[in-house]
């Protein structure tokens, strides 16, 4: 059944992102199940990284505080993070993606990392539900850092 969920969802975020003019200029996608789960991954990441703006954003000041829209990003991405490991298949690594190739060869370590990721984001939602931002704000750190674990040694940097 999440299986089902996330490509819905998957497809979803690549329509939208599309609509949005998010569809710029980047790799080519071949029209294969590896493709797919390139776009896939890509509009989660794009997905999460909009969120975690809005909650950071509002853990840092730099965004007025909306308790329901804090709630309801951290929601979305606990919900998001269970994701992540959906968009790297076998073979999936495509000519211009952010993904090195040591996700493939070390997917275990990956898998924790990711792991990591969920379980900081689902302690931040929680925290936010039960007892609202000023009692969450300061796991928000966390769960940046468990993106940057998977970041740094999974993810080409810009200049690369």
């Amino acid at each position: 059944m999440r299986k089902v969920f996330a490509t819905f969802v998957g497809a979803s975020l690549v329509s939208m992102l599309a609509a949005c003019g998010g569809g710029a200029a980047g790799p080519t996608i071949p029209d294969t199940p590896e493709g797919a789960a390139f776009e896939f991954r890509s509009s989660l990441m794009k997905a999460i990284a909009w969120k975690m703006t809005q909650v950071g954003g509002m853990a840092d000041g730099d965004i007025p505080v909306d308790e329901a829209a804090f709630r309801e990003h951290t929601a979305d991405v606990a919900a998001l993070a269970g994701m992540v490991t959906d968009g790297f298949i076998p073979n999936s690594a495509i000519e211009g993606s952010a993904a090195l190739p040591e996700i493939w060869t070390n997917m275990s370590d990956f898998e924790a990392k990711a792991a990591d990721f969920q379980n900081a984001a689902a302690s931040l939602a929680m925290a936010a539900q039960q007892s609202g931002f000023e009692s969450a704000k300061g796991m928000v750190q966390a769960v940046r850092q468990s993106c940057g674990g998977c970041h740094r040694p999974y993810r080409r940097r810009a200049a690369e």
